[in-house]
């Protein structure tokens, strides 16, 4: 396993090479655009989700955070891969219905300008508060900054990349939703490294690792009561509101398979079963039981961007899989080095 382990120089040479197959396999074998926006939207949340959650501990002093923060923000340079998989979608951007139309907000080059230079303020942002947090150094404004640019580009992945996807449909509340969903999955990405790491962390002098895990299993399971609570604001203003527009969109995605069932699926994985698993405090406190309710809220958030991706845009499965696949594997192997080199945050 030590041959896996990788200097800053190998990850980012890594990163290139995903793009790269990504690319060839997007343009030369899948013919439909919807694998990578999907993967897009997954990951976007996940990777600056991370990074985000260790920025609101560090201006909170949580001390759950010292058992995981050199694993967390080791995943940093997955923000360097968000705008170069972005810059994909470039040729495939007559998949958004605006581009027939296009207008001084919604056209192709501000689209492209405005997203990319924000994944990229939010990648520089991200290493400068993993530099300064490893070094321990005081780290209060580098967390603001990232703090601030992750709501910003989350509110442009809600906005941008999915909403104007589905126009007419709107919602005021989707930029609150997606930067929430991002601190859940981040939350549910600490259960599964509590898993991977409990040993070794139970064996290192001064960590508290059993409280820091029964701590990690109370926040998924408060993100899954404010999760629950956004999910029911946007749906109930939709029931109450009933225009045609709105409602229209909803109908489509529940009226045939396989989105009525996806539809049903994700409230089940990201709010009741979390919820009602992790109100007992033994399951807080068994790290195999943390980490099943952690994969189990990742599998909702997958869930719920194909539901919401899927009735729009044709997607080919198996090249969906390769992706998704090739990014967990990209993400094992950059965390795996981080474990053995902690010098690669430098």
């Amino acid at each position: 396993m030590t041959s896996l382990v990788l200097n800053k120089a190998g990850i980012y040479t890594l990163l290139m090479i995903t793009t790269l197959l990504i690319g060839l396999t997007e343009f030369g074998l899948s013919g439909k655009p919807g694998a990578l926006l999907l993967t897009l939207l997954f990951w976007s949340t996940i990777a600056q989700g991370c990074i985000a959650l260790v920025a609101v501990c560090e201006l909170v002093n949580a001390r759950w955070m010292a058992s995981l923060r050199r694993e967390l923000l080791s995943l940093y340079p997955l923000l360097l891969l968000l705008p170069l998989l972005f810059l994909l979608l470039w040729p495939q951007l007559d998949l958004y219905p605006w581009t027939k139309h296009p207008n001084l907000w919604l056209n192709k080059p501000f689209f492209m300008t405005r997203n990319l230079a924000l994944l990229l303020a939010v990648f520089f942002a991200g290493r400068h508060l993993a530099r300064r947090s490893m070094a321990k150094q005081p780290a209060g404004p580098a967390a603001v900054i990232y703090l601030l640019l992750f709501v910003a580009s989350q509110s442009l992945v809600a906005f941008d990349w999915f909403m104007s996807l589905v126009w007419p449909w709107i919602s005021t509340l989707l930029g609150a939703y997606f930067f929430t969903e991002g601190l859940y999955g981040a939350a549910a990405v600490s259960g599964l490294l509590m898993l991977l790491y409990f040993k070794q962390k139970h064996a290192e002098n001064g960590l508290p690792v059993t409280i820091h895990l029964r701590d990690i299993g109370l926040l998924m399971f408060g993100f899954s009561v404010l999760w629950g609570g956004l999910f029911f604001a946007q749906f109930l203003l939709l029931w109450y509101g009933n225009l045609p527009e709105e409602v229209g969109f909803i109908l489509d995605l529940v009226s045939s398979s396989p989105g009525r069932e996806l539809a049903w699926l994700f409230p089940l994985t990201l709010f009741l079963a979390p919820f009602l698993l992790l109100l007992a405090a033994p399951v807080k406190q068994n790290r195999h039981m943390v980490a099943g309710v952690a994969g189990v809220v990742l599998a909702g958030l997958f869930i719920e961007r194909l539901c919401l991706v899927l009735p729009t845009v044709p997607m080919h499965g198996g090249v969906l899989l390769f992706y998704n696949l090739l990014l967990f594997a990209l993400a094992l192997v950059i965390l795996h080095s981080s474990v053995h080199a902690t010098s690669q945050i430098d």
